[in-house]
């Protein structure tokens, strides 16, 4: 097929179009498939300016390509109507032609028109194209790894906004708790400092590292006020005014799940030791004796050995390895790691988010089986909604119903992740 990238005479050049004829021009196309492009470019839609129509046709544009066509230094081109274009988008003819434009200009496509304006291709008897105009996309196959670094780049620095939105929050929290529990005048101030850093228009990541910053020197403020009330009585530190430093650290009490109120010293914060999660877990609860006067049924630490054998049923045969192994579509997507627990356990509000599920199911779950088989179910759930989504419409009532089971103990678990790990 001739190498020549011709533009009709009717259309007007500007330097976006004439880069990307050069770029169709080229001999050196690297051989990548079709199915790497297409991934590199959506993911770039964002960092590339496309709009939701130009996203829109980039998506009809890639689906009607043939995958041969990807192949060695072949140059894939699609052939088609702006008016069949535009009967699939739902848009007008004019919008449509401003949307491939904007593809073209952004290096994605190029023009290869014919002299009559019609586009269609010729091939030979083995269904190599010998002659063919349209749109062509060997542009993008040229900048695959331009585009999947610009992808790579835009993504951290979403990731990174997340986080440091994620950061702004939980440590406000913790501020507000640690001085909700403090009757020490000379700390009155540090709240007026947070005000003021949350109600700076600076970059979101700025505030995180000036409230990090201000957490730090609360806690210094902290142990100086409580070293400061210790009274030294007959050579012997008495602690009747000393600070209670678990009632001070650990606000993860069982009232703050109640009052539905998150603490901001929990687990996921990372920043304090979960005392009231650890102890929930302790062994030695399972075998605690029932106090006097109370019934089996209504003691709490009861109910956290049940909550506890939950879990510990539906993770039965269940290991980490196996759990990566089997939701390798979710790690893809998602672009997580499954290697660990710690790492699974995290990435459960993004597979959350992903399936729309809401917060409080999810956290009734981790309530009911325990952190680390929810987060388990969750991939799971997640990883078969991405492989079918026509088989499951509803992955947040998928997701219920599976915890449901598990807390009948009837969820095999372990079986699913075997069948999804074989495929």
């Amino acid at each position: 097929m001739p190498t020549v990238s011709n533009v009709s005479s009717f259309r007007k050049m500007t330097p976006g179009i004439l880069a990307s004829q050069r770029l169709a021009m080229s001999n050196d196309i690297p051989d990548i498939g079709k199915p790497e492009v297409a991934i590199a470019l959506k993911r770039a839609a964002q960092p590339l300016g496309l709009t939701s129509t130009a996203y829109h046709v980039l998506d009809i544009l890639l689906g009607l390509s043939k995958s041969e066509d990807w192949k060695g230094a072949a140059r894939p081109i699609v052939a088609i109507s702006n008016e069949k274009l535009a009967s699939y988008v739902g848009r007008s003819e004019r919008t449509v032609i401003r949307a491939i434009k904007q593809l073209v200009e952004a290096q994605v496509l190029a023009y290869r028109d014919s002299s009559t304006g019609r586009r269609w291709v010729h091939r030979n008897g083995r269904g190599d194209i010998t002659f063919a105009y349209g749109l062509d996309f060997t542009p993008a196959r040229i900048r695959y790894h331009e585009i999947k670094r610009l992808a790579d780049e835009w993504q951290a620095e979403l990731n990174a906004r997340r986080e440091a939105k994620r950061t702004v929050t939980r440590v406000s929290r913790a501020i507000v708790d640690i001085l909700d529990v403090t009757s020490e005048p000379s700390l009155a101030g540090f709240l007026g400092h947070m005000d003021a850093i949350l109600a700076n228009s600076s970059d979101i990541e700025e505030k995180a590292i000036a409230l990090l910053d201000l957490y730090d020197l609360l806690i210094e403020a902290v142990a100086e006020a409580q070293t400061a009330e210790k009274v030294p009585e007959n050579n012997n530190m008495t602690c009747e005014h000393d600070i209670d430093v678990t009632q001070l650290f650990n606000t993860n009490s069982p009232d703050s799940y109640t009052n539905n109120r998150t603490s901001a010293h929990a687990d996921e914060i990372h920043l304090l030791t979960n005392v009231a999660y650890g102890a929930e877990i302790a062994p030695e609860k399972e075998h605690a004796e029932p106090v006097a006067g109370q019934t089996a049924t209504k003691s709490p630490q009861n109910r956290s050995s049940r909550a506890d054998f939950q879990r510990t049923a539906s993770l039965d045969a269940v290991s980490i390895s196996l759990l990566e192994s089997g939701c390798t579509v979710v790690q893809s997507d998602f672009e997580l790691s499954l290697s660990t627990w710690p790492e699974l356990m995290s990435a459960a509000e993004i597979m959350r988010v992903g399936i729309g599920l809401s917060e409080s199911a999810y956290a009734n779950a981790c309530g009911r089986l325990g952190k680390q088989a929810a987060a388990a179910i969750l991939a799971v759930v997640a990883e078969k909604a991405l492989r079918d989504p026509d088989k499951i419409c509803s992955p947040g009532g998928y997701f219920r119903a599976c915890c449901d089971r598990a807390a009948e103990g009837k969820l095999a678990l372990a079986k699913s992740l075997f069948g999804l790990a074989a495929k």
